[in-house]
């Protein structure tokens, strides 16, 4: 059932068994599996049935740390969330969304790497897993290269390795979220969707023990309480924290933060363009098929180099991948993302304004960013007019090598985090403060990985790596890959973690968290998929309890 808080008067909802905070993948993942349990259900969200421009800025905030994207960039407040956002294309028209489940390494406590280790092994998750294939459209097939490969594209490079093994990533349809999940349930009668439901705050009982229910805003700003029994934050990587950051009428520190531990161990995945992969001889390059974009047994699938589980617990590294791009060219790759630049943020907030005719915020602070980054901002234009004017006329030429695309896991890392900043949003409420880190053992575990795949690449003859030498660190051209984990981590004690092996908010009963908010560690592979499998376990959960 849908609710349009737009056009609603009721000042009070409920009480419902479940409330839900949050319409994204993990909201909408929670909904669909619980909705024939005859509980009562309410989802919260913020936006609407589509992304909408007022609605999108109340996800802007500050960034204090490393340069990071625009934080409303990085994440959709509409039905279905960030799938809104997913459009890796794969053909014409046609978008997907890379999945692969975290190794069982990534589960594990390694001395190397401070803070990790989650409260269960790969086998807990490995059943969630294989259901979480059909949230996507995919068939219950195995991750392994050696499943996928035929006589004609096989994972050439790492057979016979002790070193290198080859990951294999599936591509799933994002947009069953929205088109199909969120659609089917607004018209469900035992789920009530409440649209333009903005979260406030959580209210709890005078101990903070129990959370009585969810202060929600309309748009235009007047209030409605919604009254559950039990609560799941489901509101992403980063307003999850500043759901129970806010939460501070009993509790000064907020909710779940007794040991100041919300907000905190901020990760994101590492991207890295750096080195490239040149083979001995040219002849190998179209044999390399496995390792680009392709369709196998009605799915897409790609393959990328990996180090063995072995060899990173005896290096002491962090998890790692690296994708092969092609290139016609012999030279090293160039790092330059503007989407960094405070420039390129300004003009599209000053874009934004006019398109909308809006006044925009904070102007004389874009004006100023603006001018400071002219002299990067329009060599950058031009080299990329003309860029796309040479592909209208130039041929296309055959690749010689290979730039190495690298991705990597973060070391936890608790000063790496957000927190509320003096700043407000359009409900007089602290915007988002990001202050992202990238310590010394994630670029140095980057560098070391990098030598190893170069080094037995050669060993095996299948050609040399150039190398580049990191001059500071963090070296220039780190990215992330809107990747927002951490925040809520998960551990048996609230003195490590916010929420228990259950997703239950310590020193609250009936509070949970739903995620990449909860995540311990984060592998290489991109979130999605464990966040759709730790969701479906958290269903179960909360079916055994609360019916």
């Amino acid at each position: 059932m849908k609710i349009d808080l737009k056009a609603f008067d009721r000042a009070e909802l409920g009480p419902y068994d479940l409330c839900i905070v949050g319409g994204g993948v993990a909201g909408l993942t929670l909904a669909w599996a619980l909705r024939d349990s005859g509980l009562g259900i309410c989802v919260l969200e913020t936006g609407g049935e589509r992304p909408e421009p007022e609605t999108a800025r109340l996800s802007r905030g500050d960034i204090t740390g490393y340069p990071y994207f625009p934080l409303d960039m990085a994440r959709a407040r509409a039905l279905g969330g960030s799938s809104h956002l997913w459009d890796y294309e794969v053909a014409p028209g046609v978008c997907r969304i890379r999945l692969r489940p975290l190794d069982p390494i990534d589960f594990e406590r390694r001395e190397a790497v401070p803070f990790s280790g989650w409260p269960f092994g790969y086998e807990t998750l490995a059943p969630y897993y294989r259901r979480a294939q059909a949230f996507f459209g995919l068939e219950d097939r195995p991750y392994t290269a050696e499943a996928w490969a035929s006589d004609a594209e096989r994972p050439l490079l790492s057979e016979g390795s002790a070193v290198l093994r080859t990951a294999l990533f599936q591509f799933g349809d994002p947009a069953r979220f929205y088109r199909d999940y969120g659609p089917a349930l607004l018209a469900d009668p035992n789920v009530t969707v409440c649209l333009h439901a903005h979260a406030l705050e959580l209210l709890t009982n005078e101990t903070g023990e129990v959370v009585e229910g969810v202060r929600v805003a309309r748009p235009d700003r007047t209030e409605v309480i919604v009254r559950a029994r039990c609560v799941v934050l489901a509101a992403g990587g980063l307003e999850n924290a500043r759901l129970l950051l806010l939460s501070n009428r009993v509790c000064p520190n907020g909710l779940g933060n007794a040991y100041d531990r919300v907000g905190r161990f901020f990760m994101e995945h590492l991207h890295f363009l750096s080195g490239l992969f040149m083979p001995a001889d040219r002849a190998l390059i179209p044999q390399l098929g496995f390792y680009r974009l392709h369709a196998r047994l009605g799915t897409w699938i790609m393959g990328k180099l990996a180090l063995q589980e072995d060899v990173v617990r005896r290096e002491g590294l962090l998890n790692y991948c690296v994708a092969l791009w092609s290139t016609d060219r012999l030279a090293l790759p160039r790092r330059n993302n503007p989407l960094l630049w405070g420039g390129f943020e300004a003009l599209r907030v000053l874009r934004e304004a006019i398109r909308h005719r809006t006044w925009p915020e904070d102007l004389p602070r874009q004006l100023f960013r603006l001018v400071r980054d002219m002299p990067r901002l329009v060599p950058w234009a031009t080299t990329r007019l003309l860029a796309l004017k040479g592909k209208t006329t130039a041929t296309t030429r055959a690749p010689v090598a290979f730039v190495l695309h690298h991705m990597t896991e973060q070391a936890p890392d608790p000063e790496s985090r957000v927190r509320l900043s003096r700043r407000r949003d359009v409900f007089g409420q602290p915007r988002l403060e990001l202050h992202w880190r990238i310590g010394r053992q994630d670029v140095e575990s980057l560098q070391r990985a990098q030598h190893l795949v170069a080094q037995e690449l050669a060993r095996l003859g299948w050609g040399s790596v150039q190398e580049e030498e990191f001059r500071r660190i963090p070296p220039d051209g780190i990215t992330g890959g809107f990747h927002h984990m951490g925040t809520t981590r998960m551990h048996a004690s609230p003195r490590e973690g916010v929420v228990d092996p259950d997703a239950r908010v310590h020193g609250v009963k009936n509070l949970y968290v739903a995620g990449s908010s909860v995540f311990p560690t984060a592998g290489f592979a991109n979130p999605t998929l464990t966040i759709v499998a730790l969701t479906l376990r958290l269903a179960d959960h909360l079916r055994t309890r609360l019916t």
